[in-house]
């Protein structure tokens, strides 16, 4: 899930695909897979984004602009503004004290801020100038933003109405990113639901009652120290064992909670209510220390299975060249900007073969060609998305799979007559690049095994590609329905008939659509 204060920007698109796959995957073996998408509605980052709303009076959506892309902006917008305020007033604390050092360092912060609020402004000018007066104007828009926060976590009625209708339009575009990108969610879980419903007052009190309950400058927390035996629980709950841990904060001094104890409510939510064997957290590599302390958290409050069977599948960052990303400086490139460009390539490559395709079409191909660059590399590694890369129907990429399993099904219906199963070669099989494709259609099986174990995406699609590459240079080297002995012609349609199987039962895994012809 991605916070509800802007689009899926190119990061959350990896989110999306590395959770769609595990989830294809999981029920392609047997099981009973459920995905939900966890909504943040708590928190700072909300309530700036819902604090610009409002002290705009509830503006329009301008013409031209998807809903989420627009609450982005705005979010970016007021977060900017909020800064600047305070760093002005930092500046002029530094002034008074002859303290030029730091004059002169926050003015040069306030002046890359500056240079991010215009690009912002270039987009929404009217809106963002609205802005700009409403916060520099009043006394103290902190205090309101926390004042804010605390109500919601309340449940003050007006306040829960704000904030609900402010999530639900970014979630109203988020909705239709997902859609394009064809990745399925059955339950939207909002975080407040948890604090409604008391789960988190449970956890609160549990905590303080136990022997780890502690407080941490003034805070309560848990203190993982008190732990015997720490080392060991931490390899047994796959904690690295290297990883620092310092007490789990559960709540603020206002007596709002943090997100990592709400995050302990709602993982028992999750093995409660659907009946978990597991739970596989998708969620950025830097959340590992939150990540971490919830494991333990849920371990030494007494939920040792749901410690032990709750498994945080971590990924690392989207970099786009030249690039450095923020959405809290609404520096981000979207998932639909992304789809978009794909899409026009798409286009503009089936026009230079003399075809044309539209937007349906082109649209498969692209979020193929999108969600293949996010599965086939190591989630522990940062991803450089290449669109040329992307979109290179002669190797590695969805589009040369899609191509592939086109190729073998053409075959297959150029042949015309069902297969003589009866009349097969078996012998022809010992022949050169036959016998590779051969051992790898045989190979299937295992690697689903694996991959299903591990959740690899980047092992599937090697393996894969390894299947596509042999296919296409037997089938350059080979005739297949001109073959002249009958056997061995069966044997031939044998193997292309296990290409095309495999391939669509792999693409399918890995969330890629499977095509009649690209």
């Amino acid at each position: 899930s991605a916070n509800p204060i802007h689009p899926l920007h190119i990061g959350s698109g990896r989110n999306a695909a590395l959770g769609g796959f595990i989830a294809n995957l999981l029920e392609s073996v047997g099981h009973v897979v459920e995905r939900r998408y966890y909504v943040n509605d708590l928190g700072l980052q909300v309530a700036h984004l819902v604090y610009g709303y409002l002290i705009l009076g509830k503006p329009k959506v301008p013409k031209g602009i998807k809903v989420d892309h627009f609450m982005g902006l705005l979010y970016a917008a007021t977060s900017i503004i909020l800064e600047i305020r305070k760093l002005k007033s930092k500046a002029e604390e530094a002034k008074k004290s002859l303290d030029y050092e730091e004059y002169s360092r926050i003015m040069t912060e306030i002046s890359k801020l500056m240079s991010d609020l215009q690009s912002i402004r270039d987009k929404i000018p009217d809106i963002t100038d609205k802005l700009i007066d409403e916060i520099m104007r009043r006394k103290d828009p902190e205090r309101e933003v926390a004042e804010l926060m605390r109500k919601y976590e309340e449940g003050d009625k007006e306040v829960v109405k704000n904030v609900r209708e402010v999530v639900s339009l970014v979630l109203e575009g988020i909705k239709e990113t997902l859609a394009k990108l064809n990745v399925k969610i059955d339950k939207w879980d909002w975080e407040s639901d948890l604090i409604r419903k008391g789960l988190v007052k449970e956890i609160l009190i549990k905590a303080r009652n136990s022997h780890y309950f502690t407080l941490h400058k003034g805070a309560p927390a848990l203190d993982f120290n008190k732990v015997v035996g720490l080392k060991e629980l931490k390899r047994k709950l796959g904690i690295p064992e290297a990883l620092d841990i310092p007490p789990l904060i559960l709540a603020r001094s206002d007596g709002t909670t943090l997100y990592t104890t709400r995050d302990i409510a709602y993982s028992i939510v999750k093995f409660r209510e659907f009946n978990a064997d597991k739970v596989v957290n998708v969620i950025a590599i830097e959340q590992t220390l939150a990540q971490s302390q919830l494991k333990l958290a849920l371990y030494i409050l007494g939920y040792e299975k749901e410690a032990q069977n709750l498994i945080h599948y971590e990924y690392e960052m989207v970099n786009l060249p030249g690039m450095s990303m923020s959405s809290r400086r609404g520096k981000y490139v979207t998932v639909d900007e992304i789809l978009d460009q794909l899409k026009i390539r798409v286009k503009e490559f089936a026009k230079e073969r003399g075809t044309d395709i539209d937007d349906h079409e082109a649209l498969k191909i692209a979020r193929s060609a999108f969600k293949y660059m996010m599965l086939s590399t190591s989630p522990k590694k940062v991803i450089t998305f290449d669109v040329e890369k992307a979109l290179d129907i002669s190797r590695n990429s969805g589009p040369y799979l899609q191509y592939t399993y086109a190729r073998a099904r053409s075959v297959l219906e150029k042949y015309g007559r069902p297969i003589e199963w009866d009349s097969v070669d078996v012998n022809s099989f010992n022949v050169g690049l036959r016998r590779r494709l051969l051992m790898l259609i045989g190979m299937f099986p295992s690697i689903i095994r694996y991959v299903s174990k591990e959740l690899h995406s980047e092992d599937l699609i090697s393996y894969l590609n390894s299947l596509a590459d042999t296919f296409n240079s037997w089938y350059d080297t080979e005739p297949i329905i001109r073959e002249s002995m009958g056997g061995v012609r069966n044997a031939k349609l044998m193997l292309t008939y296990a290409v095309k199987v495999i391939l669509e039962n792999g693409l399918r895994i890995l969330g890629l659509d499977v095509l009649p012809r690209v």
